[in-house]
């Protein structure tokens, strides 16, 4: 079994339901359309690293729009803004989990950030030779990371968010 398949089975799948029920947790409705839903979706399997880009623009068009409406309808927008985040969150390097944070747990050794030696003046010309070789290796390994495991994810994650779109949330009534 394959990395990318372990971690879609399991980590994955998990992460995209505790991601998802905490921000549904303080929702009243259902913080976006199916239509976005699917749109994340596609964004996901045909272009993996602009979903975080994409995230960006929903929540810019989603602010935009909340500048404009009534005091009842920004709640709502407000969740899909804070939806909009989780799902940029998810792809950034800087929280405390996300696609990519859990690649660096499974990159190789000798490309981890900590295994690249620093730049300094007097780097002798192999040194420096080396230490560029070894980022270029970095960042392809982190490219083809995000083109296999960024659609894996939101694969599940799109999967769990249309389920939860089915279910009432709790303290309403019926459908949405």
């Amino acid at each position: 079994m394959t990395t990318l398949d372990l971690l879609s089975d399991t980590v994955y799948c998990e992460q995209a339901v505790r991601q998802l029920d905490c921000l549904l947790g303080t929702c009243e409705t259902f913080p976006v359309k199916r239509a976005q839903i699917y749109g994340l979706q596609q964004i996901a399997r045909q272009e993996p690293g602009k979903v975080a880009e994409f995230a960006k623009h929903q929540s810019t068009r989603a602010e935009r729009k909340q500048e404009q409406v009534s005091e009842q309808a920004k709640l709502g927008l407000q969740a899909e803004i804070d939806f909009w985040h989780l799902v940029h969150r998810l792809c950034d390097s800087s929280s405390p989990w996300s696609v990519l944070t859990e690649g660096w747990k499974h990159a190789p050794a000798e490309l981890r950030a900590e295994n690249i030696p620093p730049r300094y003046k007097g780097m002798s010309p192999d040194e420096r030779t080396r230490r560029n070789q070894l980022k270029a290796d970095q960042q392809a390994w982190l490219a083809r990371w995000t083109k296999d495991h960024v659609p894996a994810f939101f694969e599940r994650f799109c999967t769990y968010a249309l389920y939860r779109l089915e279910i009432p949330l709790p303290g309403t009534s019926g459908k949405r």
